[in-house]
């Protein structure tokens, strides 16, 4: 044998595997190494409901508004119940129904409403 031979026969032997190079890492960076699989989920189609734009709030009602919401409840109660619908007429800031449970705040709202 020549020294050339024996030159290349020592150099081809099989040489050993290396690892794989994320199995050299640990393991908090070998999963970051590796990509993410996608997914195959089905996005849900968006409905019609989901397109259309949500109403804008309705304005706040003034204080003014409340109170002559306040007003009609209390006259449609009074009616119901088979009373004159009185509440918040006392122009004069008096009122003769003093059995009436809304007589103090009959009062008070009827200073408001003649005062405007």
């Amino acid at each position: 044998m020549s020294a050339r031979t024996k030159k290349t026969a020592a150099t081809s032997a099989p040489k050993p595997k290396a690892a794989p190079q994320a199995a050299k890492l640990p393991a908090k960076m070998a999963q970051s190494a590796v990509p993410a699989k996608k997914t195959s989920a089905a996005v849900p189609a968006r409905t019609e409901a989901a397109k259309t734009p949500r109403p804008k709030a309705a304005p706040r009602k003034t204080s003014i508004e409340v109170m002559l919401a306040r007003v009609e409840a209390v006259r449609l109660e009074q009616r119901a119940e088979g009373h004159f619908d009185c509440f918040g007429r006392a122009a004069s800031g008096y009122c003769d129904q003093g059995g009436c449970i809304f007589h103090a705040e009959c009062l008070s709202v009827s200073r408001l409403l003649h005062s405007l």
